[in-house]
């Protein structure tokens, strides 16, 4: 199951308790994937496909919470490898009408509406509530852990600007994206795809969420210090070498017995402890010196084998 999958379920499984959000979460529902059809003789027709058992029965429990009767179909869908559609139909007069007014599909003159009454979000719950019925109809995200993506899609500028509109309201920001085909409002910010999972009520999914980016993130760090201990180690044990060199190339050239004893004892044990660290060979001086002491005379060695 895809994690888009999984939050749609756990969203499917939230109930809107006042009816301005039910309202609401059903208009977002029909403009993203339903059509209107007029029948004639004063009958109206209002269909919606859906990919999600669950998405389909969320819509007709809506639907009913409206006293309107309301049929549920199911389809093969050839084109996308035999996955069945949910369809559900509401056919009537009068009374779907209303409806149609309520949700914002029809104006109270009758005539389709493109633009989503400003009515329809008004409230933050109401808000919340359209965009969690625009996501459970068009919408998807990135699972935890992959490059962060959560995207609405559809062909209605209009519907993508409440999206946008009622998001921005919401403190969330999303972006726009054009193309030949399904436009869409995006955010690809992991903080922002957080806070829409849990406004809309996906807050497993968000702590799912938010665990993976965190282990990630550690995951992340662990590595870079990891990385950054090994170079570390690589460039103390170049060094070493080049000591081990120097003070060989003075014992051979006779230099040595010109060294002084502060310098015969750190050289050595460079020779004796060839990959022990500037401290460790501090603490096995007699008496101990600092990592600074043994740093300069290691050095000093350096300079005198370079110009012997």
């Amino acid at each position: 199951m895809s994690f888009t999958t999984t939050v749609k379920q756990e969203l499917n499984h939230v109930q809107p308790g006042r009816a301005c959000c039910r309202i609401a979460e059903l208009a977002a529902l029909f403009r993203a994937a339903g059509s209107f059809h007029l029948h004639g003789r004063d009958r109206f027709g209002l269909e919606a496909s859906f990919g999600l058992s669950a998405t389909a029965r969320t819509a007709v429990s809506l639907v009913k919470s409206f006293n309107l009767p309301v049929e549920i179909r199911v389809r093969d869908e050839k084109r996308l490898g035999q996955r069945k559609r949910y369809e559900i139909c509401l056919e009537g007069g009068s009374r779907l009408v209303q409806f149609l007014n309520e949700i914002g599909v029809l104006s109270d003159s009758m005539s389709l509406m493109e633009n989503v009454p400003p009515r329809i979000t008004r409230r933050s719950c109401c808000r919340a509530a359209f965009l969690r019925g625009a996501f459970l109809a068009a919408g998807s995200v990135s699972a935890p852990g992959a490059p962060a993506h959560l995207e609405i899609y559809s062909d209605s500028a209009a519907f993508l600007g409440t999206v946008h509109a009622a998001a921005a309201e919401l403190e969330i920001r999303l972006s726009s994206v054009s193309r030949r085909r399904h436009p869409a409002v995006y955010s690809k910010n992991l903080a922002a795809i957080r806070e829409l999972l849990i406004i809309t009520g996906a807050h497993q999914s968000a702590l799912e969420f938010e665990e993976k980016v965190i282990l990630g993130s550690v995951r992340e760090q662990a590595n870079r210090r990891a990385n950054c201990d090994q170079a570390n180690a690589a460039r103390c044990s170049a060094a070493a070498a080049r000591q081990v060199q120097a003070i060989r190339k003075l014992k051979r050239n006779g230099a040595w017995d010109r060294l002084g004893p502060n310098l015969q004892e750190v050289a050595e044990l460079r020779l004796r402890h060839p990959s022990a660290t500037i401290v460790e060979l501090g603490q096995r001086a007699e008496p101990p010196l600092s990592k600074s002491a043994v740093n300069h005379r290691l050095r000093r060695l350096l300079a005198l084998a370079a110009a012997s």
